[in-house]
């Protein structure tokens, strides 16, 4: 395989950021995802893919649901927040004050572009990411104007 095109093209497919957002009671992760999309309007359902050996992926396994909070296009000083392991301090993850979803009762940042409740629905586990279907059951729009595009940063993801 041409190994330097297989990277380059695939680094071209478009990507959002995101901050995911799960827990369990005993643990609660926010992490930047990027790889993201819907997947069916009937149910609305959408897709992402999370790597397997993170804490983000065994809370969101246990809790068998996350909130997807979509970052605005100005808000990538935010996603770099969420690279590494989130830090709870009161009503604060790394620092982003966070409230909580109406559903689920997770945490959700009130000044991003807006979030997606979501429950687990199904995982397929290939290679080092598992790929995780989920149903949107609620949805809000906030404020900011999304989206942040992984292309728009000087970060890179996939290849």
């Amino acid at each position: 395989m041409n190994e330097d095109a297989k990277k380059k093209l695939l680094q071209m497919a478009p990507h959002a950021l995101y901050v995911l957002t799960s827990q369990t009671p005993f643990d609660q992760v926010a992490s930047t995802v990027s790889w993201l999309t819907q997947a069916s309007f009937e149910p609305p359902l959408i897709m992402t893919a999370i790597r397997r050996d993170t804490d983000t992926y065994h809370v969101v396994h246990q809790s068998r649901a996350f909130v997807v909070n979509v970052l605005g296009k100005d808000q990538a000083a935010v996603a770099q927040k969420f690279f590494k392991h989130a830090e709870l301090k009161g009503e604060e993850l790394s620092g982003e004050r966070f409230e909580r979803t109406k559903v689920l009762g997770f945490a959700y940042f009130p000044h991003l572009a807006g979030y997606l409740e979501c429950r687990v629905t199904d995982e397929v586990d290939r290679g080092d990411h598992t790929v995780i279907v989920a149903q949107v059951v609620e949805a809000e729009l906030l404020g900011a104007e999304g989206p942040l595009l992984l292309s728009s940063t000087k970060w890179q993801y996939g290849g």
